[in-house]
């Protein structure tokens, strides 16, 4: 899946995608060596879960937007993302225009 987003993602001409992580450790690394302007990433992770890594993205980068792209959407996951601060979860069974979407609705300077 990692893999299809990219290639998705490369296909907007306003879009660079910096940086991809296999794991949550390798997440908060990567956020606080790229600097990226929004983070998708999935609820499922080898080594933690979503929302763990997201806090500690959000230690080194408290204002950038995180979006959530998982098969484990339920209501109580978007409250506890919520409440860590990741601003929008996409349920993959709603697709990747729903995913797109919310990223542009949640990147600095989008035009919606």
């Amino acid at each position: 899946m990692r893999e299809a987003l990219k290639h998705l993602f490369k296909l907007r001409r306003d879009w660079e995608v910096c940086g991809e992580a296999q794991d949550g450790k390798e997440a908060v690394r990567k956020a606080e060596e790229l600097r990226p302007d929004l983070i998708v990433m999935d609820y499922k992770m080898q080594d933690t879960d979503g929302l763990r890594a997201a806090e500690g993205i959000f230690k080194v980068l408290p204002d950038v937007p995180v979006v959530m792209f998982t098969l484990y959407k339920t209501e109580e996951l978007e409250r506890a993302a919520r409440q860590v601060g990741v601003r929008c979860v996409v349920g993959k069974e709603e697709g990747v225009h729903t995913l797109l979407h919310a990223i542009e609705c949640q990147l600095p300077n989008s035009v919606n």
